[in-house]
């Protein structure tokens, strides 16, 4: 597990002052982390697609999200001058578990086989981006127990 402090590799990220929007930020629809993640990006011009799943809804979910997505990508790439996409995955995720889920995963899977698919999703989505994304970075959001601090664990 490689952990990141995000708000470094967030830093790390130029903002045009202009209308454009150097990332695509793809996430899952669960809403526990929204507040979480806009606080992450505040800063940051960015435009933003959510399918359940994130990755997995692209290249695993149904065949229209996976064109949305695309599509999305092509205009964001048009009128945004996006050039860079961040992939937000979580670890419990529902869209990977069983019914009513994609059954990519147990209820209840243990830690490495949750990362192992999160990264296969990931990998499969950074297969299918035009050239020019061969950059795409993914992460596994995790909110431990203890606390309401979210930590990233980078995929690729």
């Amino acid at each position: 597990m490689a952990l990141i402090n995000f708000d470094d590799y967030l830093d790390t990220l130029e903002s045009d002052l202009g209308h454009q929007a150097d990332i695509l930020l793809l996430t899952c629809m669960d809403f526990r982390f929204f507040s979480k993640i806009s606080e992450k990006m505040k800063g940051k011009k960015y435009d933003h697609v959510i399918l359940a799943g994130a990755a997995l809804g692209v290249v695993g979910g149904k065949k229209q999200w996976h064109d949305t997505f695309f599509d999305h990508l092509d205009l964001a790439i048009k009128l945004h001058s996006v050039n860079r996409v961040i992939v937000m995955e979580h670890r419990e995720c529902g869209a990977y578990g069983p019914p009513p889920g994609f059954g990519l995963l147990p209820k209840e899977p243990e830690r490495d086989e949750e990362r192992r698919v999160h990264c296969e999703q990931v990998e499969t989505l950074r297969n299918r981006m035009p050239l020019m994304f061969s950059g795409l970075q993914a992460f596994l959001l995790e909110v431990p127990e203890t606390t309401q601090e979210c930590t990233f664990d980078q995929l690729i």
